[in-house]
């Protein structure tokens, strides 16, 4: 199994809420996925959670923020597991971040970057940790480094701009608009796809035509495309097919490739009504399937 560090979310919603769980999936080298949430499903508190599935049990809480407003955003190496925590402090309006380290084997993670003020909110478009003293990020419009106690500075120039990034590897996928490129480190483009987005005229979430969330392997890209409210897949000629249409208000939100088969992440999400309080009747739950030889497998849903 590759490890493929996917995903992310950020979606302002009414009244009764202002935010759903941000975050991301991740499929690590000995075969563990591992994703964002909120824990509770429907927690209105907003307490972040990690997820975790080896593929032979039933998912299972992992870790869970002591922090209401908080969330979590993950990165994987061949041999560390990198997490992200945020909180928003409401007296301030700021947002405050750490970064944690674990190994692959899910020990307890210890503390490698204390609480910073993250003005950058550097885990929404994405990050790569290059060492325990640096990370890579994108942050509309461009791609920074950073170290601790540092600010962020360019990391290469792209003549594009840039919404989001995913690690693939020894290289990056960077995510523009409407655009997708496979870069190595310096911002040399090894492949690119062009007019990802199509003509959508109804059921928008929040209006918004945006591919959300990708995945590459071997030459295919795997698409959580939030505007058409699907999953797509672009095979190694440039094909592209519809993998899974979903129906209002549910939404794509994270893909992954978990031995070569597409990991597809969804959220019913009722923008108007928001969280409730009812856990029975949470306006905001999940639906993790993987799709395989033999069909579609459910992985995590809460009915």
């Amino acid at each position: 199994m590759k490890a493929i560090f996917l995903g992310i979310l950020y979606c302002m919603i009414t009244v009764q809420v202002t935010a759903h769980p941000n975050g991301n999936m991740i499929v690590t080298k000995n075969d563990c996925v591992l994703w964002s949430y909120v824990s509770p499903v429907g927690d209105i508190d907003h307490h972040a959670s990690i997820m975790l599935w080896d593929g032979s049990s039933e998912p299972e809480l992992w870790l869970r923020s002591e922090f209401e407003a908080s969330d979590f955003f993950m990165h994987a190496t061949e041999e560390s597991i990198y997490i992200m925590e945020r909180r928003h402090q409401y007296s301030t309006d700021t947002f405050m971040a750490r970064v944690w380290k674990t190994s692959l084997d899910l020990e307890s993670p210890r503390v490698i970057w204390d609480w910073f003020v993250d003005t950058w909110r550097i885990g929404e478009g994405g990050f790569q940790m290059l060492s325990d003293s640096k990370l890579v990020f994108v942050s509309y419009p461009k791609i920074y480094v950073l170290i601790p106690g540092g600010k962020p500075t360019p990391y290469f120039e792209f003549p594009s701009k840039l919404v989001k990034m995913r690690p693939v590897g020894e290289n990056i996928l960077l995510i523009g608009n409407d655009m997708i490129w496979l870069t190595d480190h310096s911002g040399s483009i090894m492949k690119e796809w062009k007019g990802l987005l199509q003509k959508v005229r109804q059921n928008m979430p929040l209006n918004r035509n945006q591919i959300f969330d990708a995945a590459y392997m071997d030459g295919t890209l795997l698409l959580a495309y939030w505007g058409n409210r699907s999953f797509d897949l672009i095979d190694n000629t440039g094909k592209r097919r519809l993998l899974d249409q979903l129906a209002p208000p549910w939404v794509p939100h994270w893909v992954a490739f978990v031995d070569g088969n597409p990991l597809l992440f969804a959220s019913y999400m009722d923008f108007k009504n928001g969280f409730t309080e009812d856990r029975s009747k949470t306006t905001i739950r999940p639906n993790l399937v993987m799709l395989t030889d033999l069909g579609k497998v459910s992985v995590w849903t809460q009915e």
